[in-house]
């Protein structure tokens, strides 16, 4: 695919915002020194500034981000400093005006989709992402695993989403100040619950007395202006306009939905994994509930191999032989949707720590326990370093 092809016709319509942006971001990150100063940044700490941290691994403390604002600006640090090997698109904005990027990562035959950050209050995706780049483009060792830049570079093309819901992201980051439930409810209390549900998901309960998440899962601006006007805020796990992406893939009222459909319709890739946060334990879906034969069996194999790695590395996870995501009674999922594209689908849940370990959703295990933040971080970055190895090794 050409440089042209990936940029498409829609980016006529976002030209002018970006390039004032990347003007902008440009003289920010590389302080008037041009590409060059870009590249010496790569080289330097990815700390936040918000000071020390207490009792947190070499990980946590460089790529766990506060803020929306600055985990995109980390991933634009990332693309500036190496742009042979990744270019940075803007393909959407939310409501507010945050940046829905997508990064485009090698120039392999074989292209891979992932995608995290659908729901801002499922945090460790976007930051298990920006570890696997920085062991891809800077060589690092995160959680002591190296990644072969070059024969993953020239196998396959690499298409990251890495926070498709930036501004339910920004309002998580204002609930819980360190982007983490684990900090803030350290006990599933009946009011650490209420307080979760109301501050970090959506205003359901509010409106229909349940939070049981059901169709349409989109809020009008007067049910927003009521929930407001009740001392509430709009929920992280909810877009900018009040929805609820994983219910927008048929209708597609969001501006994030229709960006991140108008990629994947243009680059038909053979596998696209999505990430998420609420399951507990940690959990991999697949095959789809619409896949069969060699499909089934390719999906079912790859999920295998994520659990594999879980096993190997100690990491948590609901050991069972993989299973399809339910089928909905109404609308459908992302799952239905990438099928018509032909790609294989995964649906990646790992534990947010003490995140909802209750509901018709979740089936209790015995001895379960949630992940820490490193290990759910670990648990991101082991599954997309483990799925690109594989299917590396499925071009040969």
């Amino acid at each position: 695919m050409t440089r042209r092809e990936w940029f498409g016709p829609a980016a006529a319509l976002l030209a002018p915002i970006r390039r004032r942006t990347v003007r902008r971001e440009a003289a920010l990150l590389m302080g008037g020194s041009g590409l060059a100063g870009a590249t010496r940044m790569s080289a330097q700490t990815f700390l936040s500034a918000r000071g020390q941290f207490l009792n947190w691994s070499p990980e946590e403390e460089r790529y766990w981000f506060f803020s929306a604002e600055d985990g995109l600006e980390r991933f634009r640090r990332l693309a500036y400093a190496h742009p042979a090997a990744c270019e940075l698109r803007e393909i959407a904005r939310s409501a507010t005006g945050l940046p829905v990027y997508a990064l485009r990562v090698g120039a392999g035959p074989r292209q891979i989709a992932l995608i995290s950050g659908m729901h801002g209050g499922e945090p460790s995706g976007p930051r298990g992402f920006l570890a696997y780049l920085d062991a891809l483009l800077n060589s690092r060792t995160p959680f002591g695993v190296a990644v072969d830049r070059q024969k993953i570079l020239s196998a396959v093309t690499l298409y990251l989403i890495p926070l498709l819901n930036p501004g339910g992201a920004e309002r998580f980051a204002q609930h819980f100040p360190d982007a983490w439930h684990g900090t803030w409810i350290p006990e599933w209390t009946e009011a650490n619950k209420t307080r979760f549900f109301a501050e970090g998901n959506e205003p359901l309960h509010f409106f229909s007395g349940t939070y049981v998440k059901k169709p349409p899962m989109r809020f009008t601006p007067d049910q927003i202006a009521q929930w407001e006007a009740a001392g509430n805020v709009l929920g992280s796990s909810l877009t900018d306009q009040g929805l609820d992406i994983w219910f927008d893939w048929d209708d597609t009222h969001g501006a994030e939905t229709r960006g991140l459909k108008n990629l994947l319709e243009s680059v038909r890739p053979y596998c696209v994994a999505d990430f998420h946060n609420f399951m507990f334990p940690t959990e991999v879906f697949a095959p789809t509930v619409y896949s069969q034969g060699a499909l089934a069996e390719e999906e079912r194999a790859l999920a295998s191999a994520l659990q594999t790695t879980w096993r190997a590395r100690k990491l948590p996870f609901h050991d069972r032989p993989p299973r399809p995501y339910p089928k909905p009674a109404e609308k459908y999922y992302e799952d239905y949707w990438l099928h018509q594209l032909g790609a294989r689908a995964l649906i990646i849940e790992a534990n947010g720590g003490m995140l909802a370990p209750e509901g018709a959703e979740y089936e209790p295990v015995p001895g379960e326990r949630a992940l820490t933040r490193r290990e759910s971080l670990q648990t991101v970055f082991s599954a997309v370093d483990t799925l690109v190895e594989r299917l590396v090794l499925g071009i040969a």
